[in-house]
């Protein structure tokens, strides 16, 4: 048997405990002591086979505790322990394994899933009142050019129009008759052809006698 052999039967092996043991989800805190006798030693936790932790702990503790947040899924796994005594020289056994399994509350999943088609539903709303919003501005800015084009209305109105109403008895347009005057370009004015003068006599029919 060798000296290395020797020394691992001389060292008590450690015992590691997992806290809690069962129902850890994403987020959670998890702690693993490692129980072993009272005396100074460097303690090592092992994930999977390899050193994660190494901590120092003094004769008066009877056991190691190693806590860390649970953040992502590699986390799960199987965890050990062994620790290292320097008077003289000795290192411990690997404890028994201990397996971390992440669990998922029955409900998470689920809750998950909605709070996901709430931020969808919203997303969609809102794209869809800015694309409603946008479609009746622009059918509206057209609607309204295409009226301007069948009035005949350009962009610069003449300085001097006249309006036409209907016929009334009366010299001027009434208040009613106001909005539905239309406006309308005053004709152009030509100058008129001078006219040759006309001269006016008197002929008398009456014959000599």
């Amino acid at each position: 048997m060798t000296p290395m052999a020797v020394a691992l039967i001389l060292v008590p092996q450690p015992f590691l405990s997992l806290h809690p043991s069962q129902g850890v989800s994403l987020g959670d805190t998890v702690t693993l002591r490692c129980h072993l006798p009272r005396m100074d030693a460097w303690v090592q936790l092992w994930h999977n086979g390899t050193l994660r932790f190494k901590k120092e702990k003094d004769k008066e503790q009877d056991a190691a505790e190693f806590s860390f947040a649970v953040t992502n899924l590699e986390d799960a796994g199987t965890y050990q322990c062994r620790y290292q005594v320097s008077e003289p020289l000795r290192t411990s056994k690997k404890s028994d394994p201990v397996e971390l399994v992440l669990t998922e509350p029955t409900g998470a999943k689920r809750w998950s899933y909605v709070n996901l088609l709430v931020v969808v539903v919203k997303v969609c709303s809102a794209l869809l009142a800015l694309s409603s919003g946008l479609y009746f501005y622009f059918n509206g800015c057209s609607l309204w050019k295409r009226r301007n084009e069948s009035a005949g209305v350009s962009p610069e109105m003449p300085e001097s129009v006249q309006f036409q109403g209907f016929p009334t008895n009366s010299e001027d347009l009434t208040y009613a008759e106001m909005p539905a005057a239309i406006p309308c370009p005053q004709p152009p004015t030509y100058p008129t052809a001078p006219q040759s003068p006309v001269i006016y006599t008197t002929v008398s029919t009456d014959l000599p006698r």
